[in-house]
């Protein structure tokens, strides 16, 4: 009998004990194996206030006379105390820039979108956004070439279209 208590209570034990442990991930085989994805891991720097850019120069290519196009800057605090975005300046009201106002914490990622718009704007154009944060002032650039609109032929109410035969 006292053999049996026994038995039984290490019974429960050991199912209890397997009951709780997390299962061990299983192994892909060679023919159906995945490549996992991982998170990208980011390298804090030994400053209170670093960042880093995902990029610092877009290049929008040709875009017509009188069209919004925009780019997304993405910024990540590499430091290791909260970065605050404070101000940004631009070269004039064709480029606008917009970001969260909130603090970017140790780690953490967020964006920057800057519009351009082509209207008046013909030929070659280099803009430089300067975004100022608690760590200090960053030049974000692009180039955009504006080509003219395409000719339109306006016909004037009242007059009658002549259509040239020979």
């Amino acid at each position: 009998m006292k053999k049996l208590a026994i038995l039984s209570v290490s019974a429960i034990l050991f199912i209890g004990l397997a009951a709780f442990q997390q299962p061990k991930p299983k192994k892909p085989t060679k023919a159906g194996a995945k490549k996992e994805v991982k998170a990208a891991k980011v390298t804090l720097s030994d400053k209170a206030y670093d960042v880093k850019f995902d990029k610092t120069f877009h290049d929008f290519g040709k875009a017509a006379e009188g069209e919004q196009v925009e780019t997304i800057f993405v910024i990540t605090n590499v430091g290791k105390e909260p970065v605050l975005i404070k101000s940004h300046e631009v070269q004039c009201g064709c480029t606008t820039p917009s970001y969260s106002m909130e603090p970017i914490m140790p780690g953490k990622s967020t964006n920057i979108k800057v519009g351009f718009n082509t209207n008046g704007k013909m030929g070659m154009n280099d803009k430089t956004v300067k975004i100022t944060t608690n760590g200090g002032v960053h030049e974000l650039k692009f180039k955009c070439e504006v080509t003219p609109k395409a000719a339109v032929d306006p016909i004037e109410p009242g007059n009658p279209v002549k259509i040239k035969t020979n």
